[in-house]
């Protein structure tokens, strides 16, 4: 497996972090999690090709996660000397069907499927089986209805938090997992409602006793602040603080 970093900001503009988005690689699957304004450009400076995407994943419907979603489904009809194919499988929590239909009402026949077969999984607590890897989802504490990911092939796992506060959803979605990545919003004295901060992603992932934690999702309020040490006095295993651009082999 191979995740990359497309984007580990957030809804605020920053000249270093694009808004949320991951892309998981593993044999023939590109794996797409959330798509927040930005994300297909970083692919393509990543040498990776929006139209291997089969699974489109959302955790929740803010506009800094799923602002490229149109975007993507535009490119699928209308790229140059080509004609998409490939089934796309779009993943998200209850009201995305709801979502996708007021799209359509928006931007009609350019986002609908014209040559390839379109799929929607909408849920709070999914559990899907595909050719080579499971899926799993569980909702999440956070503003909006929001869920989190776990991928599970071949004897490795990866969950992604997508939004949340501290809840045991994501403990034992997280369960032993080989990488966890937690969003990290805000620093421990500038704690928000709906949110992680160090102290409670190193408590997550010590007590879901991940193998290493990814932390993403950083507001500008984070300049200045030591988030390795916050986070290191609840969890002790290998700590990654996430980047644009950045390559993680699972």
């Amino acid at each position: 497996m191979e995740l990359y970093i497309l984007g580990s900001g957030t809804c605020v503009p920053t000249a270093e972090r694009g808004p949320s988005g991951l892309a998981l690689a593993f044999n023939s699957h590109l794996i797409f999690f959330d798509g927040g304004g930005g994300s297909l450009r970083q692919m393509a400076r990543l040498n990776l090709d929006f139209r291997q995407i089969d699974y489109f994943c959302i955790t929740h419907f803010h506009p800094d996660h799923v602002s490229d979603l149109v975007p993507f489904l535009f490119a699928l009809n209308y790229t140059v000397d080509y004609t998409h194919t490939r089934p796309l499988h779009l993943i998200g929590p209850p009201g995305l069907k709801k979502f996708y239909d007021q799209l359509r009402g928006i931007f009609g026949s350019w986002i609908e499927p014209h040559t390839y077969d379109l799929f929607l999984h909408e849920g709070e607590a999914q559990a899907l089986s595909f050719s080579d890897f499971t899926l799993t989802s569980l909702p999440m504490k956070h503003s909006a209805i929001a869920i989190g990911f776990r991928i599970d092939q071949g004897g490795r796992s990866l969950v992604y938090s997508g939004d949340t506060d501290y809840c045991a959803n994501i403990i034992e979605l997280g369960r032993e997992a080989n990488l966890l990545i937690l969003e990290c919003s805000f620093p421990d004295h500038r704690r928000k409602s709906g949110h992680l901060t160090p102290t409670l992603a190193g408590q997550i992932a010590r007590e879901a006793a991940c193998q290493r934690l990814l932390l993403t999702h950083f507001y500008p309020v984070f300049q200045g602040q030591n988030i390795l040490a916050e986070c290191r006095q609840e969890f002790s295993g290998e700590i990654i603080l996430a980047a644009d651009g950045m390559k993680i082999v699972i």
